[in-house]
């Protein structure tokens, strides 16, 4: 048997025994025993005890990216971030183990770089929202919020009595999680009349005047920056010279 597939039927077989039993469950004898493989062979293939468990974590993180894969974006990113920190919460609940495995350690290098490749997915959804003019934070601080209230959630009910054996949460207080990290992250309205370079440049520029952070030197360059990115497309064709507009053959 190939090594990696050897290496696949012990991580799926140590998340049975995470899945069942808890992480104390997950012992070299009984891995070793469920996959039908002496203890040596995983030794030799993943070290010691806690190179197994990384292993483990990893693939729990890949399943837990799988399953937010199908969220396609709609029209509405804000929803979009709900859709987003509801099925995390609750991927934690229903894999109580797993999640309290993923993050209450540090693992190995590919378990942090499939953890970065998440948070990329997260900032892209973010992104979304500030370009709608809804976002009320940075999105370093949205992202911040997200995953802490996400995890506080989650480890809130398996703190509760029952809260490893499947008992179901509250979903009142879910929900009320859910709208408080949306309150604190974005804005019922947009910032800007209607999302898109033009109008952002143009509120940006409106609220210029007054602010005390920039020298006048740099409030003049920022200026004239924000009237080139205001600038519709008209705007830039009138400033064409005239000699040139004369030789455009017309249409008639």
């Amino acid at each position: 048997m190939e090594d990696d597939e050897l290496r696949g039927r012990i991580v799926h077989g140590a998340a049975d025994l995470l899945a069942e039993g808890g992480r104390g469950a997950v012992t070299t004898r009984a891995v070793a025993s469920r996959v039908g493989v002496s203890p040596p062979t995983i030794f030799r293939l993943f070290g010691e005890k806690n190179g197994l468990l990384s292993a483990v974590a990893e693939y729990g993180y890949a399943r837990f990216i799988a399953a937010k894969s199908p969220l396609r974006p709609t029209d509405d990113p804000v929803d979009d971030l709900r859709s987003a920190w509801s099925l995390a919460v609750d991927f934690g609940l229903a894999q109580p183990e797993l999640f309290l495995l993923i993050y209450g350690e540090p693992h190995s290098a590919a378990m942090a770089a499939a953890v970065r490749g998440g948070t990329q997915r997260m900032h892209a959804r973010i992104e979304r929202v500030a370009a709608a003019g809804r976002l009320r934070v940075g999105p370093a601080l949205a992202a911040d919020i997200m995953q802490a209230s996400a995890r506080g959630t989650v480890l809130t009910c398996l703190g509760q009595p029952g809260g490893h054996s499947g008992h179901q949460p509250d979903p009142a207080f879910i929900s009320a999680m859910r709208e408080a990290m949306i309150s604190a992250v974005t804005t019922e309205h947009a910032a800007v009349p209607e999302p898109g370079r033009v109008a952002a440049a143009r509120t940006l520029k409106a609220n210029l005047p007054g602010q005390t952070s920039l020298s006048p030197a740099e409030e003049h360059l920022l200026t004239d920056w924000l009237d080139r990115l205001a600038a519709e497309p008209s705007d830039h064709l009138s400033t064409e010279p005239s000699s040139r507009l004369a030789a455009e053959p017309s249409i008639g």
